[in-house]
């Protein structure tokens, strides 16, 4: 079976200099910038979700190669929109999931530049398939962590334009690699949030096609 592993040049998913400016935290909001400083290019802004949603319900997140984002929630749907506004694109509908997983199982989500969603499990396991069909191109299959890091410890995942898959832990640590090595082209270093967060604010992580790097969060 295809399995994500794409080696390519880093782009601009490394960000170096000083950080943003200090900010304002708000409830719901989104930050941007890049792998290891995360409002290196936009500062703190509100963002919508579907009605009904929180950003509890999230599972997982990315941004797609027309930078339409999509969000998945527990009970099953799926909403495409801007880094702002969850749903303008399209509203909610219903995903699928491989046979014995729940959204309750779900670590990380990604898009690829061929736009295959990858959702990876808690369970040690990887799939691929369509917004709606988490499984339909590839079943799951395993993937390892970086040395000392479960699944738990992930906060937030996204693939770059080159699609290398960067995955983001509660520690304040950063990898990157393939869909079943995630440490396979950067090992671990370490990140920054916006003034006022913590990592365990984050609800999803994309990375758009300029591979800026977008983090969503919760009420502080």
């Amino acid at each position: 079976m295809k399995k994500l592993i794409v080696a390519a040049g880093l782009a601009t998913i490394f960000g170096f200099g000083i950080t943003s400016g200090i900010a304002v935290t708000q409830a719901q909001t989104v930050s941007s910038g890049t792998s290891d400083d995360f409002d290196r290019y936009s500062a703190l802004y509100r963002y919508t979700l579907p009605p009904g949603k929180t950003p509890d319900d999230i599972v997982g997140m990315d941004i797609a190669s027309n930078d339409h984002v999509y969000a998945w929630y527990k009970d099953g749907t799926v909403s495409s929109g801007t880094s702002d506004d969850l749903d303008e694109y399209i509203k909610l509908y219903s995903y699928s999931l491989p046979i014995g997983k729940t959204p309750n199982d779900i670590v990380g989500m990604g898009i690829a530049s061929n736009d295959y969603v990858y959702v990876w499990y808690k369970d040690g396991t990887v799939s691929s398939g369509t917004s709606d069909d988490l499984d339909k191109y590839i079943a799951p299959y395993n993937y390892t962590l970086p040395p000392g890091k479960t699944p738990n410890d992930i906060v937030g995942m996204g693939i770059a334009s080159n699609d290398y898959v960067y995955a983001w832990y509660k520690d304040g640590t950063v990898s990157s690699g393939t869909s079943d090595d995630l440490d396979e082209y950067i090992k671990l270093y370490r990140y920054s949030l916006p003034i006022g967060t913590i990592a365990n604010d984050i609800v999803g992580m994309g990375i758009a096609s300029n591979d800026r790097v977008y983090v969503w969060f919760k009420n502080p």
